[in-house]
């Protein structure tokens, strides 16, 4: 006896292998048969897949919803992409594990703005204790976290640019390895944002080889992905190779037009790291536009200590002279945002103060054509008003490069989504959707079944995930039933709160989540172990 039977779908089971035509039938959480054909009579509920694709529900290695766990369980954004499973905690921001006694550093707070919401309803911050939370509350979708660097950073030397000292970096072990022992996947960083990017190779490489002893991995927005990206991959493959861990290139792209030709010399770098026995994997949006904070723009000088340290900055005449300087002609090193795109494709797309909503969704070149504004000092003083909480899109990538990188044998699919208000990136409500629209219906670069790989069987793998991410008796029942002529991305840039379509059915854990547009409100969802 069957809880559900999907008839006579098209079977995609993550492997890459074709697809082939049969039925599905799950019991309580997991897949228990699948053959050419079950007995209708033998189940609570019959779904006829007939024209419809059934896959293992995607998996998004890449989000940014750490804190959006906390206020919305039921996660619909992504499950009405067919995502049943986020891993949180990359570019080195997570909300766990941090020091009881940093609780409250300015510092910590600016750089996770989110704390200042939750910091009542944590009971401290190891990730335990985070995932208890969640546990509590109960969600719709599966979950697994990385630890990020600079949270782990931050707990210990706040957002100063000095080297760690012999106790501060035995804390920041201690503190990593607690949390590996917790259920962690493994340690992420953002080396363009502070305090990642006052860290060197050999604070980085101290800490993987305590990653590495958990048997976990680990993911990093590297340093540059403009014209110093080369020796940015470098610097990952020295960490795989020194620490003997498995390393993840975290949203694989090259930024700035002059740099686009670099695509070949990327990839024979990245083919010769795997060649000399590096496990080195990578994930990729479909887009080609990025999305981050406006404090991204500020040169890394400028960001030591964090805003209460920045601001002062911004008011002193001579300091906020060389921030525009710094911005305007770049530190050798330092990826400069403005130099990738210019301010006709840098689109704010957050600002929360209700008198200046209006400037979202427009170019900073087009608000300070209409304010008679210089476009350096428009965003100082945008960043005076808000802090980090200004959100912006940089057109800074070409598409026939985002192709080449999701073609890759060891590229996997991932959003980089954080959800926020205003005008958020469409990555956040179509990715997935996106990657088979796009790149396997109209560009042809992928066959579904490579897509279907790339969002499933392939982040299992580097998951670790011994019973999920496959279609495969035993299996964790979570799938996706969707039309492959019709499943689109709706989300555009000036509308991007749009629910994707073609997708039937998304079950978690055996019971049905979405059905045909509808959340059901159940709340299976896991927060998964991996090790």
């Amino acid at each position: 006896m069957y809880d559900l039977i999907i008839k006579q779908a098209m079977i995609i089971d993550g492997t890459g292998k074709p697809g082939w035509t049969g039925d599905v039938g799950i019991k309580n959480d997991k897949f228990t048969a699948i053959e050419p054909s079950l007995e209708a009579a033998d189940t609570s509920e019959t779904v006829d897949g007939n024209g419809l694709v059934i896959a293992p529900g995607f998996i998004d290695i890449h989000t940014h919803s750490d804190d959006f766990w906390l206020e919305d369980a039921l996660s619909e954004i992504k499950l009405q992409q067919g995502v049943t499973r986020e891993v949180v905690g990359n570019c080195g921001v997570s909300l766990a594990p941090m020091d009881p006694q940093s609780r409250n550093d300015v510092g910590f707070q600016d750089a996770l703005i989110s704390l200042g919401k939750h910091k009542n309803s944590i009971n401290g911050f190891s990730f335990k204790n985070y995932r208890t939370l969640l546990e509590k509350k109960g969600f719709s979708n599966n979950l697994m976290g990385l630890i990020g660097h600079g949270t782990l950073r931050m707990a210990v030397m706040g957002l100063s640019d000095n080297i760690p000292d012999q106790n501060q970096m035995e804390k920041m072990k201690i503190l990593m390895d607690e949390a590996m022992e917790q259920g962690a996947l493994g340690m992420s960083t953002g080396l363009i944002y502070a305090p990642g990017i006052f860290a060197r190779t050999s604070e980085l490489l101290e800490l993987s080889r305590v990653v590495a002893k958990k048997g976990g991995f680990y993911a990093s927005h590297m340093r540059n992905e403009a014209e110093e990206i080369l020796a940015s991959i470098d610097e990952v493959v020295t960490i795989g190779k020194q620490a003997k861990i498995p390393v993840q290139i975290s949203h694989l792209k090259i930024t700035g037009h002059r740099n686009w030709g670099l695509v070949d010399q990327v990839i024979e770098k990245l083919l010769n790291a795997k060649k000399n026995g590096v496990d080195l994997t990578c994930d990729v949006y479909p887009y080609f536009s990025s999305g981050t904070s406006l404090t991204a723009l500020i040169p890394p000088w400028a960001m030591e200590g964090g805003m209460k340290h920045l601001i002062p900055r911004m008011h002193n005449a001579v300091q906020r002279k060389k921030i525009i300087h710094d911005i305007k002609y770049g530190i050798p090193g330092w990826e400069d945002m403005y130099h990738n795109a210019g301010w006709e494709k840098i689109t704010i797309s957050q600002f929360n103060a209700a008198e200046k909503n209006d400037i979202e969704g427009r170019t900073v070149a087009q608000i300070a054509r209409e304010k008679k504004a210089d476009p350096f000092e428009l965003i100082l003083d945008l960043i005076e008003q808000e802090g980090e909480g200004v959100k912006i899109i940089s057109e800074t990538m070409n598409e026939k490069n985002v192709g080449i990188f999701l073609k890759l044998p060891f590229a996997m699919v991932g959003s980089d989504s954080h959800f926020s208000k205003g005008k958020p990136h469409p990555r956040l409500y179509g990715t997935f959707p996106r990657v088979i629209r796009r790149f396997v219906r109209e560009l042809k670069i992928l066959t579904l079944e490579e897509a279907i790989y790339k969002m499933t069987g392939l982040p299992a793998l580097r998951l670790k995930l011994k019973n999920a991410g496959l279609m495969k008796t035993g299996f964790q029942a979570d799938a996706v039933l969707f039309d492959p002529e019709t499943i689109s991305d709706r989300a555009t840039y000036q509308s991007p709160d749009k629910f994707s379509s073609g997708i039937a059915r998304v079950i978690v854990n055996g019971k049905t989540v979405i059905n045909n547009g509808v959340h059901t409100g159940a709340k299976p969802g896991r927060f998964d172990f991996p090790y």
